[in-house]
């Protein structure tokens, strides 16, 4: 008995051993080749593990026996080597918080991510959605049936953007390089053909723009829409933008800055219109007030561009604009054109 005993405890021990072993072996493997001498080597430096050469061998077709798609075996000749395959990642233990978190970045990210960059993320999705497959997985999985991002304001249908003029513009992106562009201007009937030098992508809305420069012009920085775009060739030039921040470059412009500095503005608003504000700052430095007859005021320092007038604009009648005079007297104006619009 207690012989039998003995050899029972021998025989786990030897398991346990094997199953550590063979997790140790998955860790180290890559798309590269490893011979059965060379992952003996890696366990006794890397793990302190001793073990002989024909241990390694029997894991290994038992590891390609579990794995027959992720380990690949080149038995042509000797030494055999193992490797896994193009466009796998190593083997891990991707968490469901990980394979969530992963998968909900990839859906905001997809669409500002090139062609190229795709590939190499692959096995990561591969193996996310492996991991919220699992029975243990199932309340992070049901975690993006819960969460849902709304944009305000009327939703327009997004322009609709050639994906091979795309994919041609992330390369040119990707390797700093020039191209020909056969484009439609909004008021013009027929394309024309321009060398651009491409400086990157901006989203705003529902629309994409290309940042760019004229070959003949490159101090001027403009946006194109992609949709307008009926033709791009890559060209060999390299772009004199190619290691330009996007974000400097765009900042003017996106936003329709009509003056470089900040200016200081009043608002008067209706309750209704206004309240948002104590949750939903305009900046930082505001200062919310109410008046006696029990309208909202707020002062505040604040970008003179487009977007701020067409924020006061959505309020209607409900926001009146006290201070500058010139913000003040271009609302007035506005108002008159619209009176007359409607009469």
């Amino acid at each position: 008995m207690r012989q039998l005993m003995s050899q029972q405890i021998m025989g786990k021990t030897k398991s346990t051993e094997s199953i550590r072993r063979g997790f140790h072996i998955l860790e180290m493997m890559t798309d590269r080749p490893i011979t059965h001498s060379q992952i003996r080597e890696k366990l006794i430096n890397n793990y302190g593990i001793e073990v002989n050469i024909r241990d390694i061998e029997r894991q290994m077709w038992t590891l390609t026996d579990i794995f027959p798609t992720r380990i690949e075996v080149d038995d042509s000749k000797k030494p055999y080597t193992y490797k896994l395959p193009k466009n796998h990642r190593k083997f891990s233990n991707m968490s469901p918080m990980e394979a969530v978190c992963l998968e909900l970045a990839f859906d905001y990210l997809f669409p500002l991510l090139p062609n190229k960059s795709m590939d190499p993320m692959k096995p990561y999705l591969r193996e996310a959605k492996a991991t919220l497959q699992q029975k243990s997985a199932t309340k992070m999985r049901n975690w993006k049936n819960k969460v849902l991002t709304l944009n305000e304001g009327l939703q327009l249908k997004p322009a609709k953007v050639n994906s091979k003029i795309l994919q041609n513009i992330h390369a040119a992106l990707w390797d700093g390089n020039t191209v020909l562009a056969s484009y439609i201007s909004k008021n013009k009937a027929f394309p024309s053909n321009y060398e651009l030098h491409p400086a990157g992508l901006v989203y705003r809305g529902r629309i994409s723009y290309l940042v760019c420069s004229f070959t003949n012009d490159t101090n001027k920085v403009i946006y194109l829409p992609l949709h307008r775009f009926r033709n791009i060739k890559l060209l060999d030039g390299k772009s004199i933008h190619r290691n330009k921040k996007i974000k400097n470059l765009a900042k003017n412009l996106m936003g329709f800055k009509l003056h470089p500095d900040k200016m200081s503005i009043e608002l008067k608003s209706s309750k209704m219109a206004g309240s948002h504000l104590y949750e939903t700052k305009l900046t930082e430095d505001q200062n919310i007030s109410v008046t006696r007859d029990g309208f909202i005021k707020v002062k505040a320092r604040v970008t003179d561009d487009m977007e701020l007038r067409f924020w006061i604009r959505a309020f209607g009648d409900s926001v009146e604009v006290l201070k500058p005079k010139k913000l003040r007297d271009e609302f007035k104006q506005i108002s008159k054109r619209m009176v007359k619009l409607y009469e």
